[in-house]
């Protein structure tokens, strides 16, 4: 199942701490390995379950052989074998995972690349070419992703769950009672990307 987190700043520098309490939150989404990445604008984390390459090169944040990208994934990608012998034959990959490939695809198509992979997926990418950093989601939402943007500190926290966003104490746990009404008298759920609590989004099937 896997779960990803983390927090980017690019005012001030997010603090580990608080990306690791997030994380231990997702442990029981990935048992089998906690790993976290800093930069100075940056804290992503992630909690993994081994499925398809049981060994720890498929530990993450994965990144590519000059540590300029690095991404956090949780999902898989069907048709990753494919897409490793049509566009990644000269890519020195470390390990057999599926998500690895998604780096040298964003090396090569850059934000397009979501257009070759078919899958369920969440994703977390952070660019440090250009100090760029996207969340992605699959086309119909399998694998939840959700957000809080602080605009007064400009930063943005996410998580593959919305308990390990409570973790950061900045984010207020407050009732959205509108999207509440909905379900309660008409049993719609994800009518829109707000949840039950203001201010906490999911991520619509694109990237932010």
């Amino acid at each position: 199942m896997c779960g990803i987190t983390g927090i980017a700043n690019f005012n001030q520098k997010p603090k580990k701490e608080i990306v690791q309490i997030m994380n231990s939150y997702l442990s029981h989404r990935g048992p089998d390995n906690s790993s976290i990445y800093e930069n100075n604008f940056l804290i992503m984390a992630m909690s993994r379950l081994k499925i398809i390459d049981m060994s720890d090169k498929s530990d993450q944040p994965l990144s590519d052989n000059n540590d300029k990208i690095f991404i956090t994934y949780n999902g898989e990608i069907y048709n990753f074998a494919e897409l490793k012998k049509k566009y990644c034959m000269n890519y020195n990959f470390k390990s057999s995972g599926d998500g690895e490939v998604l780096v040298p695809l964003f090396l090569k198509f850059g934000i397009d690349f979501i257009s070759k992979i078919k899958g369920m997926f969440s994703i977390a990418i952070a660019d440090l070419r250009y100090n760029k950093f996207y969340l992605i989601r699959d086309r119909f939402g399998i694998k939840p992703l959700y957000y809080y943007f602080d605009n007064k500190i400009n930063e943005l926290s996410y998580s593959s769950e919305i308990q390990s966003l409570f973790q950061n104490k900045k984010i207020n746990k407050e009732a959205n009672y509108n999207e509440i009404f909905k379900y309660l008298n008409y049993s719609m759920v994800n009518s829109t990307n707000e949840t039950w609590f203001k201010n906490i989004y999911q991520l619509e099937s694109s990237h932010f």
